[in-house]
């Protein structure tokens, strides 16, 4: 359940029947929890792969979504993810060593970048891809919640000019 204005969203997982009949395993409204990052930001979680791609998900029954990883990309996988974000608010700037891709799905969203350039989000599924670099989120309405779905793929770290870019939030 979600504490936004936004509307209840399910998440079905499918699998396999011991006769290898592929059947509905889950079928469970998402859950959204607020994240210690800053306020009026909550994050569901859909899926996480941890054991590397190919993974090896297929052939057990365990919820990805119930996996912990430390912070928000496990070293050698994927979290899909869904974020909310507040009106008027705004996430931590930060960088992770991960390719992530940005669907929005409801409100409007805007994309700051290091350099100061901005981009707005404002159809359902615009979509952005982010290659390690910082960046900040921020909801430009001052009443309206803002829901988007990232799916971050662990990376190698962004080097420039030698310098590795490590993953951080500032």
């Amino acid at each position: 359940m979600s504490s936004s204005d936004l509307p209840d969203l399910r998440r079905i997982v499918t699998s396999h029947n011991p006769q290898g009949l592929s059947n509905i395993q889950t079928d469970n409204q998402v859950v959204f929890e607020p994240t210690p990052l800053a306020p009026g930001i909550n994050i569901a979680s859909i899926w996480k792969i941890v054991d590397g791609i190919p993974t090896g998900d297929n052939n057990i029954p365990d919820d990805g979504a119930k996996r912990q990883i430390e912070g928000l990309v496990p070293s050698n996988g994927a979290n899909v993810q869904m974020t909310e974000l507040a009106p008027g608010a705004i996430t931590p700037n930060h960088r992770t060593s991960s390719i992530d891709c940005n669907f929005l799905l409801a409100g409007e969203l805007v994309l700051v970048m290091e350099d100061g350039s901005e981009t707005t989000l404002t159809q359902t599924g615009d979509s952005v891809i982010t290659k390690g670099g910082m960046h900040i989120w921020k909801n430009p309405s001052s009443t309206k919640w803002c829901r988007w779905m990232t799916v971050l793929m662990s990376a190698e770290p962004v080097v420039v000019n030698g310098e590795t870019l490590g993953p951080l939030i500032k």
